[in-house]
């Protein structure tokens, strides 16, 4: 049975209720970051005997001029019937009051021809309305309260602030194929600023000395009946949006991804009125 490496990206991919938070209850930092993977040893893997690779992550904006995420992640896998390569990049723009999304997602198995997901999303009428061009061009009208990536990950930071250790909440990002959301389920840690065995990257510039929340997020499929997830992430998010000690669980095997690097991007001020 081949191994394959899920579509889905977890980062922030990367991560409330429909409104928006309260102006300057979470401060996102405009970064660059990029995170080395192996295999995590600690747990066992099936059928996977080494992997290695690298995500790049960057987020930039505001949450007056939205935020916009690029994130590739490529990864090699030596399974018992060869190698496995797989060439991720997603590229999405959020609307900062979570009112509209833009994404594409590709997805490249040993170099052929790329999967993918394109298309916008808007709020309407108590329901998120996506129009999809690829992989096929459709209109998918998703009800109830579904939260997008930035608006996952800043209702992540809200509840860790507010000493909330749970946090339910589906969430539709676009990929694999613009019709897909998930039911997932945060557990948040207390903050924790003490730096032993941190990374260099981390303890440095900016990321010193901030507080920052070990998360879990669950992911199942929506609607659905089973209690085991589809996958799970783990890391630790610090109190500005980064995101360090990496753990990628697709069930088979798991991923670390550790932080090799940390660069701010300048940031963009809202106008004053």
């Amino acid at each position: 049975m081949p191994v394959r490496v899920p579509f889905r990206v977890a980062l922030a991919s990367a991560f409330l209720l429909c409104a928006a938070l309260p102006a300057g209850a979470v401060q996102l930092a405009p970064h660059r970051a990029t995170y080395a993977l192996s295999l995590d040893g600690s747990e066992p893997a099936k059928r996977v005997d080494a992997a290695k690779g690298q995500i790049v992550y960057e987020l930039r904006g505001n949450s007056c001029a939205g935020y916009s995420v690029q994130l590739r992640q490529n990864t090699d896998l030596d399974t018992q019937g060869g190698r496995l390569s797989s060439a991720i990049s997603t590229a999405t723009w959020e609307d900062g009051s979570g009112s509209a999304y833009r994404f594409r997602v590709t997805n490249a198995v040993n170099g052929e021809v790329p999967e993918e997901a394109d298309g916008v999303a808007e709020r309407k009428g108590g329901k998120l309305v996506v129009k999809a061009t690829e992989p096929e061009e459709a209109t998918i009208q998703i009800p109830g309260n579904v939260l997008l990536p930035t608006q996952h990950v800043m209702e992540i930071l809200s509840a860790a602030t507010r000493g909330d250790p749970i946090l339910q909440a589906a969430v539709y990002d676009g990929s694999p194929d613009g019709r897909k959301v998930y039911d997932t389920l945060t557990v948040i840690g207390k903050g924790l600023t003490d730096e032993s065995g941190l990374e260099a990257a981390a303890k440095s510039g900016e990321l010193a000395g901030r507080t920052r929340y070990p998360v879990t997020i669950s992911y199942y499929e929506h609607g659905g009946k089973s209690q085991t997830p589809d996958y799970i992430i783990s890391f630790d998010l610090f109190d500005n949006g980064v995101s360090r000690a990496l753990k990628l669980d697709y069930g088979d095997f798991a991923l670390r991804g550790t932080l090799t690097s940390y660069e701010a991007l300048p940031r963009e001020e809202c106008p004053k009125n």
